[in-house]
């Protein structure tokens, strides 16, 4: 009985690996996601469309990164960096007629591909950096390694996401044994799209990492995609093994079926059966954020443990203290009293709303942490402090003139405005002085402390939920 039960398993098993060499050696494309907007065009748009997206298709066997417009429609796309012209082609093909399947000439668009990434929009959005919208795949089997093992993963992620904005091609891949297990390699992969400069491949690389490291960290193969840029990590080998930075756009000509057929049974054998998916969302009207959850271990290093040294100032609901996180972005951590009665669930749901609030007269919320009784906020970091600062300092004050005396004004105005007339939120921010508008490099004004009491718990809170009110 046993042993037809193993004869009946390998046989399945060879099938199934014969069936899977098949289609790796085929060069058959592999379809992620995609995500469209809501706006439907008329004939004209997608006439043009269709036009410019066929013209896309033919620069793929050139280029491996391209983009163009037609009459107001902005297009691009990128294919993986060690795929050859060939699959290249094929891929931004198919993309092009899936996507306009899919998403019924919608004008606005993306779509994922495993070889290939295509977009468009009716506006302009290249050179600008785009965290909307993301996709996440991850393979469900948690790794039986010990708690080091996220040390291999993460080196390995951070030395790519380190080199891959100072590659021409902006594409990268590595390797690295695993920490608890030298025979076990791990492998990586980060790539931008080569319209966006290198401090924006690194911030948008960081941001999907940080994407992962909220939902699959302990997962033992993952992938991030987003407009911009794309990372992957898997513990067998997922790409072809090119230089790091070929002089020319065009890819080398690796052909994946010129492999060893005992090389691509084991990587097809070794490949995570289920995968679980994560999406984010193209339209966004209010320009909503990602709340991203930072973990402890990463706020304690950033703010040296919350050292006296790095304490910015006492607030009505807890100390701020200035932080550095590893890829050198300055952070302002505000730590919540023990005091607050909210519970964990209820926390989260309101930095959720709150970090919806997005306007350049607002401090930004970059995300929190909940560990243990810790409720830390995590905003950007303002180098000039706050405004009292300079109105109530006898030297400082001399430096603001009236000129910028008057855009400061301005700038609290249109930040009031947006949380009054033209946030998703109505908030009355009751608590408006000097100490709650800060100052960034330029003197820009930014208002905070706009959702703190919300958060906080406070028992003066008007109950209607569309009507949030600040700090009190």
């Amino acid at each position: 009985m046993g042993s037809d039960l193993f004869s009946t398993k390998a046989f399945l098993l060879f099938l199934i690996s014969i069936f899977s060499l098949i289609v790796f050696a085929s060069g058959q494309l592999s379809f992620l996601d995609n995500s469209c907007g809501s706006e439907t065009p008329d004939g004209d748009y997608k006439t043009n469309l269709t036009s410019l997206l066929d013209s896309l298709s033919s620069k793929a066997s050139t280029y491996t990164f391209y983009n163009d417009t037609l009459n107001q429609i902005y297009s691009l796309y990128l294919c993986r960096g060690d795929v050859n012209a060939t699959t290249c082609q094929s891929c931004v093909k198919a993309a092009g007629q899936k996507i306009q399947e899919e998403c019924q000439y919608n004008k606005t668009a993306i779509i994922w591909y495993d070889e290939c990434m295509l977009r468009y929009s009716n506006e302009d959005f290249f050179r600008t950096m785009e965290t909307t919208p993301w996709f996440i795949m991850y393979n469900v089997n948690n790794r039986t390694d010990s708690g080091e093992g996220d040390v291999g993963a993460l080196s390995l992620m951070d030395k790519l996401r380190a080199e891959t904005p100072y590659l021409e091609l902006m594409f990268q891949t590595g390797k690295r044994p695993s920490i608890d297990n030298a025979s076990l390699i791990l492998y990586g992969l980060a790539q931008c799209t080569r319209d966006i400069n290198t401090t924006s491949c690194y911030n948008c690389l960081s941001d999907l990492s940080l994407m992962i490291q909220k939902c699959c960290q302990e997962k033992v193969g993952w992938r991030a995609l987003g407009p911009n840029c794309n990372i992957r990590y898997e513990q067998y080998l997922f790409y072809n093994e090119v230089s790091a930075d070929p002089p020319a756009p065009a890819p080398a000509p690796d052909n994946p079926g010129e492999q060893k057929s005992e090389e691509i049974l084991l990587n097809v054998l070794d490949r995570p059966t289920r995968t679980h998916f994560m999406e984010g969302h193209i339209h966004d009207h209010d320009n909503t954020g990602e709340t991203y959850y930072f973990n402890l271990t990463t706020i304690l290093a950033a703010t040296n443990n919350f050292s006296d040294s790095n304490k910015l100032g006492e607030g009505g609901f807890g100390p701020v203290y200035k932080g550095k996180l590893l890829d050198g972005r300055e952070i302002a951590v505000k730590r919540l009293s023990t005091k607050s009665g909210q519970g964990l669930e209820e926390f989260k749901n309101e930095v959720t709303l709150i970090v919806k609030l997005q306007h350049k007269n607002l401090v930004r919320l970059l995300g929190c942490c909940m560990e243990g009784d810790e409720k830390l906020l995590v905003y950007e970091y303002m180098a000039n402090t706050s405004l009292d600062a300079f109105l109530f300092d006898p030297t400082k004050c001399k430096e603001l003139d009236w000129d910028k005396r008057a855009a400061i004004v301005h700038g609290i105005a249109r930040g009031v405005l947006y949380l009054h007339e033209d946030s998703r939120l109505k908030i009355i921010h009751r608590d408006l002085k000097a100490s709650n508008v800060l100052l960034d490099e330029e003197m820009n004004a930014k208002i905070s402390d706009f959702g703190t009491a919300r958060i906080f718990g406070s028992k003066q809170l008007d109950a209607n939920t569309n009507r949030v009110v600040g700090t009190l």
